[in-house]
Order: C-alpha cells, then structure tokens, then sequence
C-alpha cells in the first residue's frame, strides 16, 4: 500500500502576521486620508467659488444702490416741491395746474432688487459653513441683516404712499390727468389739461394733505437713504474683506 506524505505547510510567525496586519491598516489609512484631501479640496474650492459669486453680488448692488439713492434724492426734491406749493396763500388757476403736476410727480415707490445669486447658494447649500474666516463669515451674516432693514424701509414708505394716493383722489380729478407710461422706468410722463381745477380748495384739507406729504419726505431723509448710504458701506467693506482673504 502506498502512503501519501501531505506536503508540509510553512506555517507564518507572529512579526509576518503583524506586518500585514499593518500593512492592511496603512493601506485603510492612506485611503481615508486621500478622501479627506479630496473633500477638503472640493471644500475649499466651492468657498472660492461662493466668495467670488458674492463678490460680483455685491459690485451689482453697489450700481443698483447707486441708481436708487439718486432716485431717492430726485423722490424728496419732487415731495418738497409739493409740499411748499401746497401751503401757497392764494390757489390761482395756475397754482392748481402747478399742483396737479406735482402731485403727479410725487407719488412714487422706492425700493429695488438685491443681487440674490450668492447668497441664495449659501442658505440653500448650507455653504456658509464652509467659510474658514469667521470674521466674513459675521460680516456676510450682518450683511443680509442689514439688506432686511433696508427692504422694511422702503415697505414702510410704499405703504404710506398708498395713503397719500388715497387721499389725493379727494383732492385731485384724475379726469384731468394722463399718463405715459414707459417700459423699465419708475416714473411715468404726466400729462395735466389746462383747465384742471382741484376738487376741493378747503385750506384744512389742504394742509392735512401737506402734512401726510412731509411726513413722506421726513421717511425718505431720515430712514430710507440713510439705509442705503449705510447698506452701501457696509457692503464696500464685505468686498474688500472678501478680497482681502481671498486674494482676488
């Protein structure tokens, strides 16, 4: 009968086992650390990207804000213009013709879009986690704190200014008036007919109609531009923090 002699197995000591034990926990390791390196790469370049959307935002804002304060300024002349002519002693013919086109001038709205892009990223994505520098990540916060301010302004404004046209409608004959409208502007061409006469010539009327027109120009002064004098600094210095850690 023959025997089969099984082959002998070399069998693996205790430093062979541990070496590739460690070699196998390198090799984890190294995995782990290449993933982490890629997903702090693709971190840091979405916080670039967000940092140079919300710098272009802001260089939008800067022109739109721009545009409204001097429309703002043109909003004030116009309400003062009235205001005075309101109170004038004597209502001749022309003084009311005069009225009628200021009125007509008068009742405006303010207020205008912000550039939204960047920041609607980063609320939506959760993006501002991603802002190492804490000091613009607070900047960036109290930015969007302070646009708020500005939007409540002008809302307060507008909504005033749907009563003063309320109260317009007992003193004004739209009868005589026409618009001409054009496409992307605030304010409409105003045509008065010459014999327009007012509705009322009561001097008490009058002069509550007066009062409800300074108290707009009061709003405009004191709150809504100095919003916007105040929003346009501090969004010329979000940019230039911005620039500054970035290194645009």
């Amino acid at each position: 009968m023959e025997v089969h002699h099984h082959p002998e197995v070399e069998k693996k000591g205790f430093k062979e086992y541990l070496l590739e034990g460690l070699m196998i926990f390198i090799a984890v390791m190294m995995g782990f650390f290449a993933e982490s390196l890629r997903e702090h790469m693709a971190d840091r370049e979405r916080e670039t990207q967000y940092m140079r959307a919300m710098v272009a935002d802001l260089q939008k804002d800067s022109v739109q804000i721009d545009n409204e304060i001097a429309y703002t300024k043109h909003a004030i002349v116009a309400l003062d213009s009235l205001f005075q002519c309101l109170h004038s002693p004597i209502l001749t013919d022309s003084v009311q013709l005069k009225l009628y086109q200021m009125d007509g001038k008068s009742g405006i709205l303010v207020g205008f879009e912000f550039s939204d892009a960047a920041s609607v990223q980063l609320k939506n994505t959760g993006g501002l986690r991603l802002i190492r520098d804490q000091e613009v990540a607070n900047a960036i916060i109290h930015y969007w704190a302070t646009r708020e301010t500005v939007k409540i302004d002008a809302n307060v404004f507008n909504q005033n200014v749907q009563d003063f046209w309320t109260d317009g409608l007992k003193i004004f004959d739209v009868y005589y008036i026409k618009y001409l409208t054009h496409p992307d502007e605030k304010e409409a061409d105003l045509s008065v007919e010459p014999g327009a006469r007012l509705l009322t010539r009561d001097k008490m009327q009058l002069t509550e109609y007066a009062n409800r027109t300074g108290s707009l120009v009061l709003m405009l002064k004191l709150h809504y531009i100095q919003s916007l004098q105040w929003q346009k600094t501090i969004e010329a210095d979000l940019e230039h923090l911005i620039i500054k850690n970035y290194k645009f």
